[in-house]
């Protein structure tokens, strides 16, 4: 078991000057909710823990994640002047895919994703991302954006799997061998630090072609569950320069992808 050291993750950041602050945890509520709390620490702003008790996934799913078995890791960030809707949507769909170019880099060579920001290997998920952002007193959108990944996870047993819905992978299964997961999380840190300062000069056109490489549902028969509005099947046709999943003809901005991979 290798416990997250602070001073391991800053020797690893090549660029020191893109992170302001970084804190470890050994357990927390959710590391989003505690980014969004620290309202005195500078920006850039990073925090992990070993541990979450209640950490959150998409469409209002519990993140789980056994003591020190992954990487629970938040970055906060902010932005003025910026417009929400191309924010929300493209930010999140830029930051997915500098996740899997990460871990295509380590040799994750099978790595794909499904839309908007789930990371799936082989069928079975590996990470996910979820994107909150919030409108501050001094007039900045607040970004926090957490990852959440296995890397190397306990026996079965051991885990809540009734709580589980999916399949599952760990990274270290992906790569047929151990990975530091201070060295990942500087990794992870670094990349989506320089995705986020870039994306309002670069916007997602910079994305596009990496997402579409990286894309498991395009070409496929796909059921998209939209809130408060029932179910779309159809053929998915990539996305749209905003991030929007296009359906046949139809782009769809929020739903939940459901295909056979």
């Amino acid at each position: 078991m290798e416990l997250l050291e602070a001073s391991k993750i800053w020797a690893a950041l090549s660029n020191k000057k893109h992170l302001a602050h970084l804190d470890i945890l050994d357990s927390v509520g959710s590391t989003n909710s505690h980014a969004f709390a620290q309202q005195n620490k500078a920006i850039p702003y990073a925090c992990l823990a070993e541990y979450q008790t209640a950490g959150r996934g998409q469409h209002g799913r519990q993140w789980l994640s056994p003591y020190a078995s992954g990487l629970c890791l938040s970055l906060k960030y902010h932005y003025r002047n910026l417009n929400q809707p191309l924010l929300l949507s493209g930010l999140n769909i830029a930051l997915a895919v500098t996740v899997a170019r990460v871990l295509h880099d380590l040799g994750a060579s099978d790595v794909g994703l499904k839309w908007p920001n789930d990371v799936i290997w082989q069928g079975s998920k590996l990470a996910g991302l979820l994107l909150e952002s919030r409108y501050s007193a001094n007039k900045e959108y607040e970004i926090v954006i957490g990852i959440g990944m296995n890397v190397k996870m306990p026996k079965l047993e051991t885990i809540e799997t009734e709580a589980i819905t999916q399949a599952w992978v760990d990274l270290c299964t992906v790569l047929g061998h151990s990975i530091s997961r201070n060295k990942l999380a500087a990794m992870l840190i670094e990349q989506c630090l320089d995705t986020l300062s870039n994306y309002p000069q670069l916007g997602l056109v910079a994305f596009l072609d990496d997402w579409h490489n990286f894309d498991l549902s395009y070409g496929k028969t796909v059921t998209l569950k939209i809130p408060h509005k029932g179910f779309v099947t159809g053929t998915a046709w990539g996305i749209n320069e905003l991030g929007a999943l296009r359906v046949d003809k139809q782009d769809y901005t929020s739903g939940e992808v459901s295909l056979r991979l």
